[in-house]
């Protein structure tokens, strides 16, 4: 039956999509603190602050490396989850991908960034009605390059060409439309 998928794959699909996505967030996060935002006001890793600051609310003393650990851990983690419901919620109900990694994004943006997010209710971040626009728009900017990179890494690594549709993908920008998403190749 076309477009029907083991759940396994589905996850497996879903999870490295997702670490795709979670490279680009880390790739602009980085990029976006080194060049717009000022010194002082700079959040290299939230995650490693999470860690941070739960620590020190337990009481307990962390080495970099295990603060890094934890964070990289903590980090995974997270994105093989959001992974895994990406890729279970495309493969069920087929909503466009497109669209679909962008709502991922804006969930994931507001389950972290404003006012009632975990960020700044730990005291990671500022609200973003404390922030610059430059510091407001990193996350944003991120958040939704994850969705779309999820939503293309996922599209690229299934096999079942029917179950998705190239409509819904618009051509990248840096490949000719023959060779983008695939479109014309052999399978």
């Amino acid at each position: 039956m076309p477009g029907k998928r083991n759940l396994s794959e589905v996850l497996l699909k879903g999870a490295v999509a997702s670490i795709a996505g979670g490279l680009a967030i880390k790739l602009l996060w980085e990029a976006g603190q080194r060049t717009l935002v000022a010194e002082n006001r700079r959040v290299p890793s939230p995650t490693t602050d999470v860690v941070r600051t739960l620590a020190a609310r337990k009481g307990m003393a962390l080495t970099p490396s295990q603060e890094q650990a934890a964070a990289g851990a903590i980090y995974g983690a997270t994105m093989l989850a959001y992974g895994a419901l990406y890729g279970i919620v495309q493969s069920r109900f087929r909503p466009d991908p497109v669209a679909h990694g962008l709502l991922l994004a804006g969930i994931m943006y507001a389950a972290n960034f404003p006012s009632f997010g975990a960020l700044p209710r730990l005291g990671i971040l500022p609200s973003p009605r404390e922030q610059t626009a430059e510091e407001t728009a990193i996350p944003i900017v991120a958040q939704a390059a994850y969705g779309l990179v999820t939503a293309y890494v996922f599209h690229a690594l299934d096999r079942d060409r029917d179950a998705l549709s190239h409509e819904s993908f618009p051509p990248l920008p840096f490949l000719p439309p023959s060779r983008a998403m695939g479109q014309n190749l052999p399978p």
